[in-house]
């Protein structure tokens, strides 16, 4: 049952005629009116003239032409139907002058289908449409349409067609319009629908094809006097792909000048011709630079199999891409581009400010340089001074025979397996170095682990009490809002004064600022009712900012609770991944007891083991006791004790929204699982 809705109430409908998908009304006044109903014509349009039996486009293309449908429909409703029967479109249309039409409201970006389906009332479900396989479907439709439609009678439809692909292919259309010179004054007449007459003589331009520029240039306002020059200019210039080169500068298409120049330089590097070459080359190298089409030049000259990357030009152009990469501070990349054109000093300059080891030793014996060991021993110092202790001390010690140097550099970063193998192989005599050098520092560097120990621990016992002083106050707060017969409500009890849970010494704040703190002020309200409304991801990570710079370490501020949980957060995992150095330090101690012969510091390697492992037997005892994760499981305690710690726990859950994510969860102790310790010292007797 269709129901139509009318202006004007009381209007009837008098008749209808099927045929004609009309339907005629009569008005209050008594008037009568005809209309067509978009219900009727699509229901009409998909079930009786697109049906598969049926296939009536012609028919389908008037109906929808006459009553201002969009013609996409045509295709949208069955596109693998119309592309079947696409030949029989073109026969059934009156002129070229429909087909136009047709192709001229393709529209990439719409689907009819989805628009129309809901008016019509009558439809075959099973129709499954592949929108990968026929959508988009401008560039489909166009190229299948000039398959089929016929010159000359179908000139104005296959313009069409090259316009309204996606992008527009107008050069395209200028090279059919070539190849087919009878109509060209019309075609030119009809694509100035589509295009001012000015671009498209910078479009004929681009097709390097001067008698199509002439042929368009005379249809154009322009006076030969305009380009007339320009183009005999253009003319005089013999090489085809420099003179394509300057026409892509003059369109601005600098990519495909770059690649016409690059054309040119493999024809003049292998035949040498043109004794312009030197200019040509400078002019090539301006829009390079500009423009910055490194890599597609290179690739270009390089695709030949006939240019090495050593050539004159060649090696300019990939000195210039390894300059810019330079500047840009892509050090690694740059000593690769410089490599591939055997600029062997350029690249070891790079790599040794990109940090990449291996390629700077490797291309030192390729310079031609007499001091080579000058060159190692700049190198080594170098990566010295930029923390690669390691390779700073294998430069050393394999390319200069430096054993001491060798020794310096382990020993300044800590590498004592390193110094502890050249004691055992090159420096078995040397033991001045062994004691000066190695043992003394060794010493200094346990001293200060175990210091940074003990100072870290305390700053941990510290912190784990005064959060235990906060909750014991919080406790005692809550208990004695229950005393009174209140409820506790964490929502509205959030905001307490500093020193009534927190120990703090004198109350600094006036009763109005501990009442704005408490309701928060009129802006921060506001702030937080817009804030639910602009939910951008940037708006949100400002909020998360500013509520995290709320929570402050100072003894007795607000959420100095969270603060402690955040510090106590970072200690934990500062302690856990020094698991590598003491498991580095424990094994030196043992080394050294068996250089030694003596059994001291086979003990300090023992007593640093067990103060980590005891360190970190403490700390994951303490973990569901800092986050609250694990409820007390006392059977002892009366019920309203355990109310009091269950709202303690959902207040700091709710609270912990206030500090970054990595901070809500316990620390994960990657201790546990690496095999850190030492069984030389563990006291499992049996191991």
């Amino acid at each position: 049952m269709i129901v139509f809705f009318f202006k004007e109430r009381g209007t009837r409908i008098v008749c209808t005629a099927y045929t004609d998908l009309k339907l005629v009304l009569q008005m209050p006044r008594g008037n009568l009116e005809t209309i067509y109903p978009r219900p009727l014509l699509l229901t009409y349009i998909s079930s009786e003239l697109l049906d598969p039996n049926v296939k009536n486009y012609k028919r389908a293309f008037e109906l929808m032409r006459k009553n201002r449908l969009n013609l996409n429909f045509l295709y949208d409703y069955n596109p693998s139907q119309f592309i079947d029967n696409l030949p029989q479109f073109i026969a059934n249309a009156r002129n070229d002058d429909d087909i136009c039409l047709f192709l001229s409201e393709i529209d990439n970006e719409k689907n009819t289908r989805n628009e129309y389906m809901k008016y019509i009332l009558k439809y075959d479900d099973t129709i499954v449409i592949d929108q990968s396989k026929w959508y988009p479907k401008a560039n489909l439709i166009c190229e299948r349409f000039r398959s089929y439609l016929q010159t000359p009678g179908n000139i104005n439809s296959i313009l069409t067609s090259y316009v309204k692909q996606s992008p527009s292919n107008l050069e395209g259309a200028l090279k059919f319009l070539n190849e087919h010179p009878q109509s060209f004054d019309a075609a030119i007449r009809y694509m100035t629908y589509f295009i001012d007459i000015d671009r498209l003589y910078d479009i004929a331009l681009g097709t390097y094809n001067f008698d199509l520029v002439l042929m368009i240039s005379e249809k154009t306002q322009k006076d030969p006097k305009e380009y007339l020059p320009e183009l005999n200019q253009l003319r005089l210039i013999t090489n085809v792909h420099w003179r394509r080169f300057r026409i892509d500068c003059r369109l601005k298409r600098f990519r495909k000048a770059i690649e016409n120049a690059c054309e040119y330089l493999i024809e003049q590097i292998l035949n040498p011709t043109d004794e312009n070459i030197e200019k040509n080359f400078h002019e090539f190298v301006n829009i390079l630079e500009t423009h910055r089409f490194y890599r597609i030049a290179l690739r270009k000259i390089l695709s030949s199999a006939e240019i090495q990357s050593t050539m004159n030009y060649v090696k300019n152009v990939i000195q210039l891409y390894g300059d810019y990469l330079v500047t840009k501070k892509y050090y690694i990349e740059a000593g690769l581009v410089y490599e591939r054109a055997e600029l062997y000093e350029l690249a070891s300059q790079a790599f040794r400010q990109g940090k990449d080891v291996q390629n700077a030793l490797k291309l030192l014996p390729q310079q031609s340089c007499q001091q080579i060991n000058e060159q190692y021993r700049s190198l080594a110092e170098q990566f010295r001074h930029d923390l690669l202790y390691v390779d700073s001390g294998q430069i050393f010690e394999i390319y200069l025979n430096d054993y001491e140097e060798a020794l310096v550099s382990y020993v300044q970063g800590h590498e004592w397996s390193h110094a502890n193998r050249l004691f055992f192989t090159t420096l078995k005599n040397r033991r001045d170095l062994y004691e000066h050098e190695f043992l003394s520092a060794f010493n200094h560097f346990y001293d200060d682990i175990q210091k940074q120990i003990r100072t870290d621990q305390d700053k941990f016992q510290e912190y784990l009490q005064r959060l235990a002083v906060l909750r014991t106050n919080l406790f005692q707060h809550i208990k004695e809002i229950l005393d009174s017969g209140r409820d506790y409500d964490i929502d509205e009890n959030d905001d307490q004064s500093d020193d009534e849970f927190g120990g703090a010494g004198d109350d600094r704040r006036t009763i109005a600022t501990r009442t704005a703190d408490d309701n928060g002020s009129i802006r921060t309200r506001l702030t937080k009712k817009s804030g639910s409304v602009s939910s951008s991801k940037k708006s949100q990570r400002r909020a998360a900012q500013q509520a995290e710079k709320l929570v402050q370490l100072k003894q007795g501020s607000k959420h100095e609770d969270l603060a402690l949980v955040r510090e106590l957060w970072l200690l934990i995992t500062k302690f856990d991944r020094l698991n590598i150095d003491i498991r580095h330090v424990i094994k030196i101690c043992y080394q050294i007891s068996t250089h030694e012969r003596s059994l001291e510091y086979e003990y300090k390697g023992e007593a640093l083991q067990n103060q980590y492992s005891n360190l970190m037997t403490t700390i994951e005892k303490e973990l569901p006791a800092i986050w609250l994760t694990t409820p007390d499981q006392q059977q002892q305690q009366n019920v309203q004790n355990m109310v009091i710690k269950k709202k303690i726990r959902e207040k700091f859950k709710k609270d912990l929204d206030l500090i970054s994510n990595q901070y809500r969860v316990p620390a994960n102790l990657t201790s546990k699982t690496s095999q850190w310790k030492l069984v030389l010292f563990d006291f499992d007797i049996t191991v």
